[in-house]
């Protein structure tokens, strides 16, 4: 990139930062695929700017709006901040809705947006793994957003210790068709894990940059040994949808 590229860019974020300052101090709120999403500006430009031109989460979006049915019974791993739980719950029902969060620091802000939108998905603030138990969680204080179950040197980071729930026992007892999963690079964790079950349809966003080529080619060669589908017509980055034919065996 140029001088003049880098000023032009710097100049453009600036303007922006400018805009999002005064829009989202007049309106808190902006709706994108008809849920009411709360804008707080401490989310961050990079953030910001997804919200504000209605591309927020789009990938997975695109994937879960052209693939979950009326009959589905959502397992969404990652609440994030309650935006697609939400869109889900007004497709199929809140009662056929469960979403599992890690950071209980969100609560507030989750609330706030299914209460906006009428609509009251199963939460839960845990872990889903292989055994039960607990776990640390760091809680990034300068971000929300940035929270991981990992610590990231040099940056404020609070651990905090969460629950764990067994996987398998909660699939087991929800019995869900449709798995959502963003959980910032612990996918391979879950795919060693999983037994299936019921579960026919899969969108998770994928981090290879975290987990590298070999585990990503593990996570794949599961998938095809369980008799899932990649649907090649989603072709958003990092962002995959499987399914099951009728009739495959689990």
């Amino acid at each position: 990139m140029s001088i003049s590229e880098k000023i032009n860019f710097w100049l453009l974020r600036i303007f922006r930062s400018f805009y999002y300052n005064i829009r989202y101090r007049l309106n808190k709120w902006k709706t994108i695929h008809g849920v009411l999403f709360p804008v707080r500006l401490r989310y961050g430009y990079s953030v910001l700017r997804f919200i504000d031109n209605g591309q927020y989460e789009s990938g997975e979006i695109d994937i879960i709006s052209n693939t979950l049915a009326s009959g589905d019974k959502v397992l969404e791993m990652g609440t994030g901040l309650g935006f697609i739980s939400a869109y889900c719950a007004k497709k199929v029902g809140p009662q056929n809705v469960y979403t599992f969060e890690a950071n209980p620091l969100l609560e507030r802000n989750i609330k706030e947006l299914y209460a906006k939108n009428g609509v009251d998905p199963h939460l839960k603030f845990a872990i889903l793994g292989k055994e039960e138990g607990t776990a640390v969680f760091y809680t990034n204080q300068n971000s929300l957003l940035a929270s991981s179950l990992t610590n990231t040197p040099g940056v404020d980071m609070r651990p905090i210790e969460i629950p764990v729930k067994r996987l398998n026992e909660v699939i087991k007892t929800i019995k869900p068709t449709y798995l959502v999963m963003d959980i910032e690079g612990g996918e391979y964790e879950i795919f060693e894990t999983i037994e299936f079950q019921t579960i026919t349809k899969i969108q998770f966003e994928l981090h290879p940059d975290v987990l590298g080529p070999d585990k990503v080619s593990r996570i794949f060669k599961k998938l095809g040994e369980c008799n899932f589908v990649r649907d090649e017509s989603f072709t958003s980055r990092d962002n995959y949808y499987f399914y099951k034919e009728p009739g495959a065996a689990n």
